[in-house]
């Protein structure tokens, strides 16, 4: 029997949805390898990055059909979850790179790598919560099940996502304000902003008993989120970043902002 509250996770067997689900599957890992032959012609000196994202992408691939053959187990499925973040993050970092080159912000790219070492660790939990059915295992908010310690293993789970989850609104929150007065000024807002939204999302999940619609805003939010605070690391290294992977344009950088 599962404890009090907590959700029971459905093995749902596979039919048309699988099938676009791996249509677009598909699709996505032709546009990826597309995208890192292209931007690997125009900057050579992104190879290490492009042979990064193929790799993950091939274990990506073997999860996805590991996944399938044993129906969605916990820990397989949270992990295709994390290698997709780490593909995405790739794709950013690429994007980022097409941009002009500018001046390094340390406090903001320190913040930003703490944060994303962090908001992995909190997108896999959440993932795991989501496929091991933990997604009302304390079905009320702050308490669990009324205890103020969940005594059961979905429980602690849960409970654990639920306040790293607050724990990071309050750091993205200082981020955001390391980043006033500064170019990034911006996208370190956003990120606060989107952690705000994140939190809220995630409260309303478990006291709307994980309404479609909010569980699938949460998701998309979270993904988002990590999007921003890669891209914010990203443009926070700044030009020397650039300058280590492709030298004559670092010069260029250089020439640019001393101008």
């Amino acid at each position: 029997m599962p404890p009090a509250g907590a959700q029971v996770a459905v093995r749902r067997p596979l039919g048309a949805a699988a099938g676009w689900d791996r249509l677009v599957a598909a699709l996505a890992s032709v546009l990826l390898i597309a995208t890192i032959a292209v931007t690997l012609r125009r900057s050579p000196a992104a190879r290490g990055l492009g042979l990064g994202l193929l790799a993950l992408l091939a274990v990506q691939i073997s999860l996805g059909g590991i996944t399938v053959l044993l129906r969605l187990p916990h820990l397989v499925s949270t992990a295709h979850l994390v290698t997709a973040l780490l593909i995405l993050a790739g794709l950013v970092v690429l994007a980022s790179r097409s941009s002009a080159p500018a001046p390094a912000v340390p406090t903001v790219a320190r913040l930003a790598r703490v944060g994303l070492a962090v908001l992995l660790v909190q997108l896999a939990l959440g993932g795991y919560v989501r496929h091991s059915g933990a997604g009302l295992a304390c079905p009320d908010f702050p308490l669990c099940s009324g205890d103020l310690v969940p005594g059961h293993w979905l429980g602690v789970v849960h409970w654990t996502h639920r306040w790293l989850g607050v724990a990071l609104l309050g750091f993205f929150i200082l981020l955001g304000a390391a980043g006033r007065g500064t170019r990034l000024e911006r996208a370190a807002a956003m990120t606060a902003a989107l952690a705000v939204l994140q939190v809220g999302l995630g409260i309303a999940a478990v006291l709307l008993q994980l309404a479609p619609a909010i569980r699938a805003a949460h998701a998309a939010v979270g993904y988002a989120l990590w999007g921003v605070l890669v891209w914010t690391a990203a443009r926070a290294a700044g030009a020397r970043a650039d300058a280590a992977a492709d030298p004559g344009r670092a010069e260029v950088a250089g020439a640019s902002i001393a101008s």
